[in-house]
């Protein structure tokens, strides 16, 4: 599957939960629930250092999956295609001499 088309299986099922839910999503709420998926992909990161933990990778891979989700329907609120957006910035980032 090509990076756009990823991108929009993801943030259609966003779409598809909020139509479930009666959600009236904007970037905003977006953007909250990306940062408080973040804030649990954080929390399973950590349980290692402060729990002694490993973390339970299933767990954990939804986490990301659930942070890439919101992230996709935030830049499709956006109009920004993630897969150009990180071309066009490891460009930037090459002319910067960061990367080769």
């Amino acid at each position: 599957m090509e990076a756009k088309e990823f991108q929009k299986k993801c943030a259609d099922l966003v779409e598809k939960m909020d139509d479930k839910f009666g959600v009236e999503r904007n970037p905003q709420l977006s953007f909250t629930q990306m940062v408080e998926e973040i804030g649990e992909l954080a929390k399973d990161i950590n349980l290692k250092q402060l729990r002694k933990k490993d973390p339970d990778m299933e767990n954990l891979s939804g986490e990301f999956a659930d942070v890439f989700m919101q992230l996709s329907a935030l830049a499709r609120m956006y109009g920004v295609d993630l897969e150009e957006a990180v071309e066009n910035k490891v460009k930037v980032l090459k002319n910067r001499g960061y990367i080769d």
